[in-house]
């Protein structure tokens, strides 16, 4: 008994100490509206609440609004610091994402737009992350934490939709 208790332990030290895999989220969806509008709804990033339904509050971190460098602290089940790493407008915006507790490493976070016809433009939502604890963490991220970042993901952009279409965000 002792000696299996002595190898499971063993067994997760090496499960906590070996990294984790990196977990690739990717969604997209059409909107009816030009790449113009699109885009000022999705790089507004204090408005981020209005189409995001697990964000309750974005406040950001120093004077820079837009652009490579900006920073903004979101509030919801989990505080977030998002830095924006890449800022193509009308194109692309990409973040790094610290989470508060960190349960990730190399977390990046990816709004892509596309002109598709007239007024229909498609958004495209990409989430890269590892979790901390290696393969324990990444368990745990299967078992919890992946559900917990679903509202990031397709709902946002259904939110998004129905922001830019009709000019009504969550909350009115």
């Amino acid at each position: 008994m002792g000696k299996l208790l002595v190898l499971l332990v063993l067994a997760l030290a090496v499960a906590y100490f070996v990294p984790a895999p990196v977990v690739h989220y990717d969604a997209a969806l059409e909107v009816n509206a030009s790449r113009e509008r699109v885009w000022d709804a999705l790089s507004d990033l204090a408005q981020m609440p209005r189409w995001n339904a697990a964000v309750d509050s974005a406040a950001f971190l120093g004077a820079q609004r837009q652009g490579e460098g900006a920073e903004i602290r979101i509030d919801g089940m989990v505080t977030s610091t998002l830095q924006v790493e890449r800022w193509e407008p009308y194109s692309t915006m990409s973040f790094f994402v610290e989470l508060k507790p960190r349960f990730t490493h190399d977390h990046v976070l990816r709004y892509s737009i596309q002109y598709r016809y007239t007024n229909r433009t498609v958004v495209r939502v990409e989430e890269e992350y590892r979790m901390a604890g290696g393969y324990l963490g990444h368990l745990l991220g299967l078992l919890l934490f992946d559900r917990m970042r679903e509202p990031y993901r397709m709902p946002s952009l259904s939110y998004l939709k129905k922001l830019v279409e009709t000019g009504i965000g969550l909350g009115g």
